[in-house]
């Protein structure tokens, strides 16, 4: 299998304006987006309308949270690391980025169906939050992995896989050394390698090396750069460039 990478994705809307319902590109999305909802209701005991109104502020939520942790104090990667781990919004910004917005719904939808015709033997999800990818792989039958800090996300994202009777693995990656399986077929890091201190994006790109083979394909969306809408973000940097690059084509020493 080929690496691939993709490190200037398009921005994420601000909020409802630019996330409107549109119709339909899939049959799968009117199905995904109650059954969401209805997730986040049992999960967060909210009403469905006030589920629905906190996605549609989309990032605006999370961005004023994370200027306020900012404000607080030095952002140090152990405070980062403490701000993903209890941070609630992104349940609902990243169900309106993906679900909500035609054409980030029309890149997942594609890249479901490469991975389903491809079938690898395993899939490793990284930094894959709520499971908006990981769990409709799984449910196509695919055996994955979702690996995410021990966080607010994951532990919604475990609780919809139970309740809609998915098989998904986990990995929480900050508190246990390794996944559940000792290579990966398919290594996804969408969305996430932007948000890594230069330490902890060092450590990371480590541990996943570890995990290939040889012809393990690794699929990456980064988009680098702090913005107003999301001052979360690190900058692209020729370091970052580096680990992107060994990630793509290192490979374990063992």
């Amino acid at each position: 299998m080929a690496a691939h990478a993709d490190e200037t994705s398009a921005p994420r809307p601000a909020g409802s304006a630019a996330a409107k319902e549109a119709p339909q590109p899939d049959p799968d999305l009117g199905r995904d987006q109650d059954e969401y909802v209805e997730d986040v209701m049992a999960f967060a005991h909210s009403t469905h309308d006030e589920v629905r109104a906190r996605m549609k502020q989309g990032s605006n939520p999370l961005k004023d949270e994370w200027n306020t942790w900012e404000k607080a104090g030095a952002m140090t990667p152990d405070r980062i690391k403490e701000f993903y781990k209890q941070t609630t919004n992104y349940i609902y910004e990243l169900a309106e980025w993906h679900l909500f917005v035609p054409g980030k719904r029309e890149s997942d939808v594609a890249l479901f169906a490469d991975l389903r015709a491809k079938h690898p033997k395993n899939i490793l999800d990284f930094g894959g939050g709520v499971g908006l990818l990981a769990l409709p792989l799984a449910r196509a039958g695919l055996d994955v992995t979702l690996a995410d800090l021990d966080s607010t996300t994951l532990r919604f994202a475990l609780f919809r896989a139970e309740r809609r009777g998915v098989h998904l693995k986990a990995w929480k990656s900050d508190v246990e050394a390794a996944p559940p399986d000792p290579k990966y077929d398919v290594i996804m890091c969408m969305d996430v390698l932007e948000h890594l201190p230069k330490d902890i994006l060092h450590e990371i790109v480590d541990k996943l090396v570890k995990l290939k083979h040889a012809r393990t394909e690794i699929i990456i969306s980064a988009p680098f750069g702090r913005t107003a809408v999301h001052p979360m973000h690190m900058d692209l940097s020729d370091d970052t460039k580096q680990q992107i690059a060994r990630l793509r084509t290192a490979l374990p020493e063992d």
